[in-house]
């Protein structure tokens, strides 16, 4: 039996290149800084798709007692807002969960296709946790043309973005270094998200390619 519980930490959607990413290397150094007193944390990036990550946990690397996954929302409504959930499991319909493969299996990162299909194949420890941070699709090129423009400062950011990449990215360490020590006891509003839960997730085969004439 372990002394302290293992916490798989993973950061879904991780970019070494964008400092100003919230999703970035500046959140990586911040995690792995800890301060981890009670807890012995794993810090992961898992930008790589989630059958990549089901195979990791498959495999015994990342055996842990908890898992906590930091990514972006699935939909944004409110650009900056960070909101932390408790995973609640359950299934979705074939054909659905067949589309979140297709997605995975060709390299697109979402944080939610690794919860359920993490799901599916039974990876995941009784308690995993969310920080979900909402940005608008366009927010990493739009952090990357700030950059290549030399205009990512916190203010030119703000104005570009809608809410503050830097801050964020201080907010979402807290976040996780919180609910990676204290679980579903983290005073952190933590809301119940399941597979039922999910925003709607179009089919890959919804559009078509028309035929010649």
């Amino acid at each position: 039996m372990r002394e302290r519980p293992r916490v798989v930490i993973g950061v879904v959607g991780f970019s070494p290149l964008v400092e100003a990413f919230p999703l970035g290397p500046q959140l990586m150094r911040r995690l792995e800084a800890g301060p981890w007193r009670d807890v012995e944390a794993i810090v992961e990036n898992m930008t790589w798709s989630p059958i990549h990550i089901v195979q990791r946990f498959q495999d015994g690397a990342l055996a842990a007692d908890r898992v906590v996954l930091v990514g972006a929302a699935d939909l944004c409504c409110e650009p900056g807002r960070i909101a932390c959930h408790h995973w609640q499991g359950g299934s979705l319909p074939p054909a659905v969960l067949q589309d979140r493969v297709y997605e995975a299996v060709t390299g697109i990162v979402s944080l939610d296709n690794t919860l359920v299909i993490g799901e599916h194949f039974g990876v995941w420890p009784a308690e995993v946790l969310t920080v979900e941070l909402e940005m608008g699709p366009q927010a990493f090129g739009e952090i990357v043309m700030a950059e290549a423009e030399g205009a990512a400062d916190r203010a030119a950011l703000l104005t570009r973005l809608g809410f503050d990449p830097i801050g964020a990215t201080e907010q979402l360490a807290r976040h996780t270094i919180t609910c990676a020590t204290s679980g579903t006891a983290a005073g952190v509003g933590l809301r119940p998200k399941s597979a039922a839960s999910l925003a709607t997730h179009p089919s890959f085969s919804h559009t078509a390619i028309a035929a010649r004439a």
